[in-house]
């Protein structure tokens, strides 16, 4: 495990710099949390004024303290701050937590005062959690630190949170023991000016009091090692987190295809499925899951008992869990004569098993045994809708027994009866997860589901390809200045270097040199404008089909110039691209491209390609570089994959051989991150990858 934020999670001494000796405000609040959830240290205030706080010896600086401090929490006002940090190093405390806000979140001043913190934390050595943040949470026996100041009692378990929102922590922590969320750590992060969340999900990998690691992000500090540290710890135990700032704003200023469909949230998205991250939008799917994954085990099929006092519930469980990809178990003929023995002649034997409202606590507590023993049965859903005559609290332990002995992965649903599960996780620390939602129990199985396979599936390969890099860079040293697109010459020699199959092409700069070309190709011919500004040459008209003779091509062209100058952007025209013609009857137009994010590096798309790229948006996205698993898996993902396997007779196209070209333009944007925007559109992959064909391709240098 990294230990650098050991001394933040398991301190053996604390110092509360501006503790308050007032009701009420944020210092006062803190310390006193600390005190009433028993903390397992030593606490000292700090505070000029006060002789002592909360009945505890207050100290008038932090040199004043004879012992060793391992964590210092600064709540003094903002221009303090930095003067407290020179002491904490005269102090030698090493790790240190900001909550006084006005740094960077508030503008220009605070984002100089942020500056200014960082550079003496990394002069000192220190580790800084904040500024801006809420404070820190250990609920383990031996250190029982609540230092945050929101009231309510942190409730333990196996759940890591970690949160860029100081209020979203708080208003979680208020209803944990609503909701039964047993917390292990918790750590707001505010500003995140040092530790980040990809710190802290990195330090949780080995840490063995954490079992399932939750994040509230609104930002990434650092896309690929987030990546990096995420693709690591999903292989170990899951991730799910929700991030904010949701847009479906296209790139800014992208002019390509794949820049258009990137929207500022396919990073994230990206980001969260290629590492492994399971990914929610709201708080409460998200502690569902986190407490279903701690709770219980993850199932070892898909394979769902549905287990109830009334129907209606059980019928929309059965629906979700359908539509989540779960499977409802046959039970034996052997479970439903032990179920015979117990329940009332008028029961439903048959899954999802119908005990109706007369079921006692004792009769729930065996049928929920004989159900979960069926060796056709993965999970259990065992539901409990508010019985008229008996004690809910005790049906829902009688459940909870009988889950626990099975072994399996099992969920109780206490439907419309929040307070019930609050009074059961009281009296039966070790329960399984209890949730008030039937529907959310099936949707949570499939992801722990899903998760389990994730855990057990392959770990990719890099594949590397003999290729010119030396012919490509010679290219680009051609250019004096970025921005722009490639000639469209120099876009196909950098193909033929990397031995993507662009189709024949040559550049005509007038009439004489198109008719030599086109003999030379041969007819039919597509002939397309050339223009490092005329991006969209379908959209200005700019592309002709089957052209079959001379005549026709000097006919084409000169239409096409004139529609050009109705536009006004003849003066854009360069020249003509000539191809040979081919049907596509056998082959599937898709696109191949890349588009290069500011923080993460390169976006790679792939997907249903042609004119109407941007309408149907059938594509994927991952994260260069790429491995074999990530190239079949962004082929795999597109709803037109059947179309790809063919359908109506069709043959197959040559998968294998999209899944390489994804791998080589992977390689080509590793290898010269310099490059934009790639567009390869349509590329036609046929049944046999000889045919498969680039038609049209754009490159931009950055």
């Amino acid at each position: 495990m990294n230990n650098d934020l050991n001394k933040f999670f398991y301190p053996k001494s604390i110092a509360v710099i501006g503790a308050s000796s007032k009701p009420g405000t944020l210092g006062w609040e803190l310390l006193g949390n600390l005190m009433k959830f028993g903390y397992n240290g030593k606490l000292f205030p700090v505070n000029p004024k006060a002789d002592a706080i909360h009945s505890i010896k207050a100290y008038k600086s932090l040199l004043e303290i004879k012992d060793e401090v391992d964590l210092a929490i600064i709540m003094l006002g903002k221009h303090l701050v930095l003067s407290s940090v020179d002491e904490c190093n005269k102090k030698k405390v090493k790790a240190v937590i900001v909550i006084t806000a006005g740094f960077k979140e508030v503008g220009e001043e605070g984002v100089t005062l942020e500056q200014d913190l960082i550079a003496k934390i990394k002069k000192y050595r220190m580790k800084l959690v904040g500024p801006n943040c809420m404070g820190i949470i250990n609920t383990k026996g031996d250190v029982l630190m609540n230092g945050t100041f929101i009231k309510g009692t942190p409730v333990a378990g196996g759940i890591g949170f970690v949160s860029q929102s100081g209020a979203l922590g708080a208003s979680v922590l208020k209803i944990i023991e609503k909701y039964d969320i047993g917390f292990s750590q918790f750590l707001s992060i505010g500003n995140k000016a040092d530790v980040s969340e990809n710190e802290t999900i990195d330090y949780w990998k080995d840490n063995p009091d954490v079992n399932v690691i939750t994040a509230y992000l609104e930002s990434f500090s650092d896309p690929k090692e987030f990546l990096k540290v995420c693709k690591e710890v999903t292989k170990k135990k899951p991730v799910i987190a929700i991030k904010a700032a949701k847009t479906s704003a296209g790139m800014k200023a992208a002019s390509s295809h794949t820049g258009a469909l990137a929207s500022a949230d396919t990073v994230a998205e990206t980001l969260f499925e290629q590492s492994g991250v399971i990914r929610v939008n709201s708080v409460e799917d998200m502690f569902n899951l986190a407490k279903a994954f701690d709770r219980a085990k993850l199932p070892e099929g898909k394979r769902v008992v549905v287990l109830t006092n009334a129907g209606g519930p059980a019928i929309l469980t059965v629906d979700e869990a359908a539509n989540c990809g779960l499977e409802i178990a046959e039970l034996s003929e052997k479970t439903r004569k032990k179920l015979r023995e117990i329940v009332v002649p008028e029961a439903s034997v048959h899954n999802p098993v119908d005990l109706l409202p007369p079921a006692t606590a004792q009769v729930y507590g065996k049928a929920t045994e004989i159900v979960m023993a069926d060796e056709n049965v993965d999970a259990g859903i065992l539901i409990l809708g508010p019985p008229l005559m008996f004690d809910t609290v005790e049906i829902t332990k009688y459940i909870s027994e009988a889950a626990n002995k099975s072994g399996k992965c099992a969920i109780v649903v206490v439907m419309s009866q929040d307070e019930i599960i609050a009074e059961v996780a009281k009296q039966m620390p070790v329960h399984p997860p209890l949730f008030n939602s039937a529907e959310k129990a099936a949707w949570a199985i499939s992801e722990m589901y899903k998760y389990k396979l994730y855990r057990e599936s392959a770990e990719g390969k890099p594949k590397k390809f003999n290729v010119n890099t030396k012919g490509v860079r010679g290219i680009i040293r051609k250019y004096k200045q970025g921005g722009l697109y490639l000639d469209f010459n120099d876009v196909y020699d950098i193909l033929n270097h990397y031995k993507m199959p662009i189709v024949e092409t040559r550049i005509a700069r007038n009439v004489q040199q198109s008719l030599y070309d086109a003999n030379k190709i041969g007819f039919p011919v597509v002939a397309k404008v050339f223009g490092r500004e005329l991006v969209h040459k379908s959209d200005v008209g700019g592309v002709a089909l089957n052209i079959q003779d001379e005549e026709e091509l000097i006919n084409t062209e000169s239409r096409i110039i004139a529609a050009l100058k109705e536009k006004e952007l003849d003066m854009k025209l360069e020249g003509f691209i000539l191809q040979p013609f081919a049907k596509i009857e056998d082959g599937v137009e898709t696109i191949l491209g890349a588009v290069k994010d500011a923080k993460a590096g390169h976006l790679l798309m792939f997907g249903l390609g042609g004119i109407f790229v941007e309408v149907f948006k059938d594509v994927k996205f991952k994260i260069a570089p790429l491995n074999d698993v990530d190239a079949k898996a962004v082929v795999k993902a597109i709803k037109s994959y059947e179309i790809l396997k063919g359908v109506r007779g069709k043959k197959s196209v040559d998968i294998e051989f999209i899944e390489e070209n994804i791998l080589k333009l992977s390689q080509l944007v590793t290898d010269f991150p310099e490059f934009t925007e790639i567009d390869l559109n349509p590329f036609v992959f046929s049944p046999n990858r000889n045919k498969s064909r680039i038609l049209d391709a754009r490159i931009k240098l950055g």
